[in-house]
Order: C-alpha cells, then structure tokens, then sequence
C-alpha cells in the first residue's frame, strides 16, 4: 500500500469506500476514526496522496492545522465532555503509521483517561465485530459535528 491506487484514504477521498465524514473540500476531509481511542476522535485527511509531511506543501499542512482547529471547536460545541486535544501525526512506518497517507489525527480528552487511552491504543483496531453499529454510532456523531463545523474563513 505504497501509492494512491490502494490507499485506503485515496479511496475515503474518492467516495469509493465509506467513511463519517464531518467535513470536506477540495483540500482535504474530516472524518471520524472507524477505530477511535477516545469519542470524537476524529482524522483530518489530505486529499493528497503523500506518506510523509515533509512531502507536502506548507500551505496544505496550516489548512489542515485550521481545519484540526475547526474540528476541536466542533466537538466542544456539540457537548462532548472535552478538556484537551491530542493532535497526532505518525510520520512514516518507523513511526507506527499504520496507512501511508499522512493524517493528523484529533484525539479528545477528558483529564484523567490516560490509562484508558493507552489500552484504547493497544487495542483499538482489534475488535473488528459490530462494524455495522459501529458506523452507524459514528455516522450520527458525524452528523452533530458537522451541524457544529465552523464554515472557512474568506
């Protein structure tokens, strides 16, 4: 999985597989982790086709930085029990980058979670049963923050 035509996020882009998205526009989306770690972890996707940062635009890289930022106040708008944010971004294999297409992703936190938040780590892409209620918790949640998104500033 090393270029745009099996990239599963190419594909998430594309509208070829399915995703909750929270937003989109011609740079890049907002969806939500089919394997979160905490509720609303949300990923913020080029529609670039790159596996590492260094190989994109700055210009590119501060959108999604904004829309990171749009994410983070649409999830405190919709009432999630927020106290501060992770932004992640595993750059490369070594780094423990699971698809090679860079995304930042946008982690909730609580105070206090940190154990909870290391098992969901350890163990997040491990139970793959109830897909279906899964996407189906996630796809309204994508509805409520995208009810929240802040529209780009001109």
């Amino acid at each position: 999985m090393n270029d745009a035509n099996d990239c599963i996020f190419c594909a998430i882009a594309a509208g070829t597989l399915p995703a909750s998205v929270i937003y989109e526009d011609e740079l890049a989306l907002v969806i939500l982790d089919l394997f979160p770690v905490r509720e609303g972890h949300a990923l913020v996707i080029p529609r670039q086709h790159a596996p590492l940062v260094e190989q994109l635009e700055p210009q590119l890289i501060n959108h999604m930085m904004d829309l990171a930022r749009r994410t983070i106040a649409a999830q405190k708008a919709a009432g999630l029990a927020v106290k501060g944010h992770n932004l992640v971004i595993n750059d490369g294999k070594a780094a423990n980058q699971h698809v090679p297409h860079v995304h930042l992703h946008v982690i909730p936190r609580r105070g206090g979670d940190t154990l909870a938040m290391m098992f969901g780590w350890a163990t997040r892409m491990m139970n793959i049963f109830g897909l279906a209620a899964r996407r189906d918790r996630l796809d309204r949640l994508a509805g409520l923050l995208r009810e929240r998104f802040e529209p780009p500033s001109m």
